[in-house]
This record gives C-alpha cells, sequence and structure tokens, in this order.
C-alpha cells in the first residue's frame, strides 16, 4: 500500500449493480478484483520512503504534521486533507515523529470500476483521478464528518469480509456498495471549483522550487551546484533544507525519481533496451543504474523488464 505499508489480506468484492447504477454486462466472476484499506493507521514511519505503485489512492491524513511530496508537489497536511493519487506516481511522506501519524488509505485497481460499471460510468467516476492527477482536497468541517463515517462504515464491512474469507455474498455487496459511495463522494466534491492552497513557509516555497526544477530537468546530468546555481540558494543551505522539509536528501529524490520514470518506460515499451531506458531517464553509468534499480526493485532492470513484457504478452492473449 502507500507508505509501504501492506494490510493483512485483500478485500475482493462483487455484485449485480441495478439498472441505476448502468451495469456493464461482465460475467460476475471477472468483478472479482481487490481493494486494500487501512484505517485510521498511527503506525510510526521509519525514515522517507519514496514508492510507486500501480493503483489508484485515496489518502486521507486525519491527524499529526505531515510534508507530502507526490510527484511533483510538495504538500504541508492539515487534517482534513484527501489526496486523490494517479498510479505510479512518485510519492514520500515525511511525518512529524513528535505527533502521532493517522491516516486512512484505499487502493483500487482502476479497471475495477470498468468491470462495474458501463464505460461511460466508470470514466465520470475515475475523472478526478486521470484528469486532476494528485490533487488535495482540504475538507470543511462537514465533508470530514461526512467522510469519516463513511470509512469507518466501510472499514466495518472490509473487516468483516476479511473475518468471513468468502469471495462473494452479502457482505462483498454491501462492501462493494459503500466502496462506490466513497468513489461517488468524491467525484461530486471534484465537481466544485479547487483552490490549491499556497505554501506557508519561505522554507516550503524553497523546496517546491527544487522539486519543479528536478522534475523538469531529472533526464539531464544534473549537480548539487546546477540545482542550487538555477535556484540562486547555496549548496549547504539547499542541503539542509530539503533534509528537514521532506525527510530525505535532494540526490534521493533525484535517483527515485529517475528510477520510477524508468520503471514506467519499461511498463509501457518493455521491448526497450535496458541501456536505452538508463540514458533516457538520467543516468550516465548502466552499472550505476542496475545497482540503485535492484537496490528498489528487489531483481535488476533487465529481470523487471522481462517480466512486463511477459505481462503484456498475457495481457494481450487474454484480449485476443
Amino acid at each position: 500500500m502507500g507508505e509501504n505499508e501492506a494490510p493483512a489480506s485483500y478485500v475482493q468484492a462483487s455484485f449485480e449493480l441495478e439498472e441505476a447504477c448502468v451495469p456493464a454486462p461482465v460475467h460476475q466472476s471477472q468483478w472479482l478484483s481487490p481493494v486494500e484499506m487501512l484505517y485510521r493507521n498511527e503506525a510510526p514511519m521509519a525514515g522517507a520512503q519514496f514508492h510507486s505503485h500501480p493503483f489508484y489512492e485515496i489518502y486521507y491524513f486525519q491527524g499529526g504534521e505531515c510534508t507530502y511530496l507526490i510527484g511533483d508537489k510538495l504538500i504541508a497536511l492539515k487534517p482534513g486533507d484527501l489526496i486523490l493519487m494517479h498510479g505510479m506516481t512518485l510519492h514520500c511522506s515525511n511525518p512529524s515523529p513528535h505527533q502521532p501519524y493517522i491516516r486512512s488509505i484505499l487502493h483500487f485497481e482502476p479497471a475495477m470500476i470498468g468491470k462495474l460499471l458501463r464505460p461511460d460510468a466508470a470514466a465520470h467516476m475515475l475523472q478526478p483521478f486521470e484528469e486532476l492527477r494528485n490533487i488535495r482536497l482540504s475538507l470543511s468541517a462537514e465533508q470530514q464528518a461526512e467522510f469519516e463515517a463513511l470509512l469507518a462504515q466501510l472499514y466495518a464491512l472490509y473487516r468483516t469480509r476479511r473475518a468471513d474469507g468468502a469471495a462473494a455474498g452479502a457482505g462483498a455487496d454491501r462492501f462493494t456498495f459503500r466502496f462506490l459511495d466513497v468513489l461517488a463522494l468524491v467525484r461530486e466534491w471534484c465537481d466544485s471549483p479547487t483552490i490549491q492552497q499556497e505554501h506557508d513557509s519561505l522554507k516550503e516555497r524553497h523546496v517546491q522550487s527544487v522539486v519543479s526544477y528536478i522534475e523538469e530537468n531529472y533526464a539531464r546530468e544534473l549537480t548539487l551546484d546546477t540545482i542550487a546555481g538555477a535556484l540562486h540558494l547555496t549548496k549547504p543551505y539547499l542541503s539542509h533544507l530539503f533534509k528537514e522539509v521532506t525527510g530525505t536528501t535532494v540526490f534521493k529524490y533525484l535517483y527515485n525519481r529517475r528510477l520510477n520514470q524508468a520503471k514506467m518506460l519499461f511498463r509501457l515499451e518493455p521491448n526497450r533496451s535496458v541501456s536505452d531506458v538508463c540514458r533516457t531517464v538520467g543516468f550516465q553509468h548502466l552499472a550505476h543504474f542496475s545497482r540503485l534499480f535492484k537496490a528498489a526493485e528487489g531483481q535488476t532492470p533487465e529481470q523487471y523488464r522481462k517480466g512486463m513484457a511477459i505481462r503484456g504478452g498475457l495481457s494481450a492473449s487474454r484480449e485476443a
């Protein structure tokens, strides 16, 4: 899950939608798809951990102090903030160790919605994730109360499904209805104009400048001198400030941004060579790229690339 957390089990849910919910003509057995959930998790974080995943994510911040680096955005979270994450976006949280870090997280496969709803309804439901891309919604007190009540109901059904261990039944039906309620509510809030909050401090504005610069230039050869000079900051100040605000170093962020881009290229174009991807994402030396990739993913770039090629072939054969 988000933040390198994995729940004890998956929840699989399916149901026959009523006509009002515009069902797609899909056999029920094809509707079984995982949804993962963490509810009011207070587990501490062991340092900033960059990660990405192919799932869509709903992240709800409920307590503590935390800055969140997601894509090219630095967000100073406040309780009641809701983030919608598009798949494969690099993200990393940096919560304060001096307060409980309370958050609820939902992961889901977007393809699941396409199996539950007709194409136009599914596209409408997923539009905030695919078009707004990693947006933060700051919920009002009334919206927070409504959303937290819905999450509590969803989690109760989640626990029931885990305890029953059944693939179908009333528990699965109710869980899936509640999950679609969550998506529909979020979709409704996204129909209203959203105001992007400005950073409160000069430190946050400086770090946002660093993140934006790296996003635009990660494929080039970058040094700390280059980044500091472009932003008119001193190297010591830049290094200290970035670490203080994000919990990680400039180059750890840069390398993870490049590795994440490499993973996306391998997924989209698995026939490209490892050396070509290495150069495309900004690494100068193949050995360096391979070493960092294996440390992050537990396998070499070539193994990852072949895995993506096999998965692509299986998907194509299923569609044929």
